[in-house]
């Protein structure tokens, strides 16, 4: 018995043998042969030409431009193929005077449900500003949030990607802790933890905090900075992205650089500002755009309030979209703001 099944396996792996090498020698030739088929039709369409030309006129900032289109082409198509449309519609609803649903009857007693769109103005936002001052708070609010929390998120993912940047024992481990909340935050269960104020630091809160900060500063900022401290996990777990890209730039520094301005004597100081803050510029910027939009986004006090607004008929899918253009506007607004302001930062440390 044993003989046999020895016998079968010899059998077995021999096939095996054969059958790795027909599928390798298929491969191989597959692959030539596609090869030959791309300088076939490269060579009778005109495009290996093209792409002599192209390497030959073409300089390097347009070849890095062209490959920068083509990264982006995916975006920019699943963009005009899905969301063109419903960006225009939204539009086209927050400068309206009504859009609503309505039943149709037909000639022939047939009913059906069709969306219509009236009128060309900006009441919506009149409707805003004029008879809904609760929503202009939360506008408001929604707005200082934004502002407060991005820089905070921003120098916190910074520091994190300093300290992950240091060659210690177990820094990987470490890099791997440090993101797992992005992985979390993917799913539910933020609104879980948020539910049951697990987002926030009762003792950072306290009376006894407020009212030690409101004997030395104004009233305004106290509020400003406990509004902070309720935020300080939330802070954190949306640090996760832009500490990976900050230790991304941090990675590609050239070293020789920073021996040299030590040989000349500046210090750990004078070097993150003149050589380490100047070249992470650029993925600020990247990291001001992103956190942003996803802190925008995730759950404030304006996004509830549009998702209340939309179904009923005092206000409807107008109204929300004009509420959804104000936090669209806000966006904007801080993003240009803190653009501009680590823009004329880096002017000074240049």
């Amino acid at each position: 018995m044993k003989k046999i099944k020895a016998f079968f396996q010899k059998i077995g792996d021999f096939l095996k043998k054969i059958w790795i090498i027909i599928s390798e020698f298929i491969r191989c030739k597959l692959a030539v042969w596609i090869g030959k088929g791309l300088k076939f039709i490269g060579k009778y369409t005109g495009i290996s030409w093209l792409a002599a030309k192209y390497r030959k006129n073409v300089s390097n900032k347009h070849k890095k431009a062209i490959a920068g289109y083509l990264f982006i082409g995916l975006w920019i198509i699943g963009f005009v193929l899905f969301a063109a449309r419903p960006v225009v519609q939204s539009i086209r609803m927050a400068t309206s005077d009504y859009a609503e649903t309505r039943v149709v009857v037909g000639e022939e007693g047939d009913s059906s449900v069709k969306f219509f769109i009236g009128g060309f103005g900006i009441s919506q936002f009149k409707q805003i500003f004029k008879d809904n001052p609760d929503d202009v708070e939360a506008i408001v609010s929604t707005l200082v949030d934004i502002a407060v929390v991005v820089p905070l998120v921003l120098i916190f993912s910074l520091l994190l990607a300093l300290l992950l940047h240091r060659k210690l024992k177990g820094i990987k481990i470490f890099r791997m802790i440090f993101f797992i909340p992005v992985i979390l935050l993917s799913g539910n269960l933020l609104g879980y933890f948020n539910s049951y104020d697990l987002l926030t630091v009762s003792t950072l809160q306290s009376s006894e905090l407020q009212g030690m900060l409101a004997f030395y500063l104004p009233e305004e900022v106290v509020d400003v900075i406990i509004n902070v401290f309720g935020k300080i996990i939330l802070i954190l777990w949306f640090s996760g992205v832009q500490t990976l890209v900050f230790l991304a730039g941090l990675q590609k520094d050239n070293n020789a650089i920073y021996e040299a301005a030590s040989i000349d004597g500046a210090n750990k100081w004078e070097m993150f500002w003149k050589i380490t803050f100047p070249t992470l510029m650029p993925l600020i910027n990247i990291n001001i755009i992103y956190t942003t939009v996803i802190y925008a986004n995730t759950g404030n006090e304006l996004t509830r309030i549009i998702s209340e607004r939309i179904a009923p008929a005092t206000y409807g899918r107008d109204y929300a979209s004009a509420l959804s253009w104000m936090l669209f506007g806000i966006e904007i607004v801080v993003i240009f703001v803190y653009v501009l302001i680590f823009k004329l930062a880096n002017r000074k440390y240049k």
